[in-house]
């Protein structure tokens, strides 16, 4: 009879996975992802148990976003600067008191205190993900770096199905004070994984300059490696003219055309679902050039304004998300391995930090503008523009040196230095 362990260990030659460190941190992450995404659905609904309205969700919903765009950089400067398992520690075990609060019955009552409650949830998240983001590189050989960003992307694919729909049936069974102990559980978990990790030293600099200086070192370098900086200044541009737009005007257009929230739940399952797959299959080919078909993964999000500016049938838009989640999903595994591999690993926190800040920056003005401008000028008009800049800054890219390889040969960095 053949032996199940023998067997398991067979099918993870080679991956990320076979490494006992990185096991422990991508399972505790995948708990923390299926909690971040219950946190969302138990904060929203808690409001509307509150009195709120949707002006009070987004409130606090957009004090979690506020407080990652406030700490982004910040969080990189520290996690370059201290051992990073021990700034994850720090970031869960801070994230696991805030939530903890809420569920012994403080913050239980008013908008405000829920606003500040997430507001310090995002300021430890901005904290953990460029010290997540430095240490993967450190647990993992580079040849197994695709490996572990396959890993990652599939479970936070995987996360974005199960967090929402398991935040749904808490809340509607057990209520949301026990939403939220199942969230602060997510955390003492991931903090208990990391705790399990060993992280190897890390090369830093001997002298200290000050946080201002170090974010701008960060920045500089990554301005000065062409393909980064145009990547990173064209996923800014993607997120505040389509991401914004698809945010807004899904759940509107489902609501008027396939009968409300069901449907937009299912659209956005099935996104997510179809990011899982891809990214396990981009982790199964070779890419001879993976910036060039990074880009064509990023060009295929054109299906979403498109299916949203003509939603023939509630298929055609769920057609078009699917193509889009298998498509992104890969482009974001992709990025992340090529900056993990471009950079020195005394930096990579910061570039992290970096990479997330542009992912996050213009989201809340494009929210904010989006509906206005959609009744100003029309649906129509926003959702072509969103076609037009979606498919354009993905071909532009392209003529940027570099990014067809993903590899800048003469990349400038800062050098490593003895402890």
């Amino acid at each position: 009879m053949p032996n199940p362990k023998t067997a398991l260990t067979g099918r993870l030659a080679g991956s990320a996975m076979e490494l006992r460190d990185f096991r422990f941190l991508w399972a505790g992450q995948a708990v923390s992802a299926v909690g971040d995404q219950l946190f969302n659905v138990a904060v929203s609904l808690r409001v509307l148990e509150r009195g709120g309205d949707a002006g009070d969700v987004g409130l606090v919903i957009g004090a979690r976003m506020l407080a990652t765009v406030l700490f982004a950089l910040l969080g990189g400067v520290w996690a370059d600067r201290v051992p990073r398992r021990r700034a994850m520690i720090l970031a869960d075990g801070f994230r696991l008191v805030a939530i903890t609060v809420v569920v012994l019955g403080a913050f239980d009552t008013a908008t405000l205190s829920l606003a500040v409650m997430t507001f310090l949830v995002g300021s430890g998240e901005a904290f953990f993900r460029p010290a997540y983001g430095g240490l993967v590189p450190s647990l993992v050989p580079e040849d197994r770096l695709l490996s572990a960003n396959v890993w990652r992307g599939s479970m936070e694919s995987a996360a974005a199905v199960i967090g929402p729909a398991l935040g749904g049936v808490l809340v509607a069974t057990v209520g949301t004070r026990v939403a939220f102990a199942a969230n602060a559980a997510t955390f003492a978990v991931s903090l208990l994984c990391v705790l399990a990790v060993t992280e190897p030293p890390l090369r830093r600099p001997e002298a200290r300059s000050s946080i201002l200086r170090e974010a701008k070192e960060g920045l500089a370098a990554v301005r000065r490696v062409r393909w980064t900086s145009a990547l990173l200044a064209m996923t800014a541009v993607q997120t505040m003219l389509v991401v914004a737009p698809h945010m807004v005007l899904l759940p509107v257009i489902t609501q008027e055309r396939f009968a409300g929230p069901s449907t937009y739940g299912l659209v956005i399952a099935l996104f997510s679902l179809s990011g899982f797959v891809g990214t396990i299959v981009v982790g199964r080919i070779r890419l001879k050039r993976p910036g060039t078909s990074a880009m064509v993964f990023n060009a295929l999000f054109t299906t979403v304004p498109l299916v949203l500016l003509s939603p023939f049938s509630l298929w055609w838009v769920v057609a078009g998300y699917m193509i889009a989640g298998f498509a992104m999903m890969p482009f974001n595994t992709l990025l992340h391995t090529a900056l993990q591999r471009q950079f020195a690993p005394s930096i990579l926190g910061r570039v992290s930090s970096v990479d997330w800040l542009c992912s996050l920056a213009l989201l809340p003005l494009g929210l904010a503008l989006i509906g206005p401008l959609a009744d100003a000028v029309g649906r129509t008009t926003v959702l072509v523009t969103a076609a037009v800049v979606q498919l354009g800054t993905a071909l532009l890219a392209l003529t940027v040196p570099g990014v067809r390889d993903f590899h800048q040969e003469d990349e400038p960095v800062l050098e490593d230095a003895e402890v």
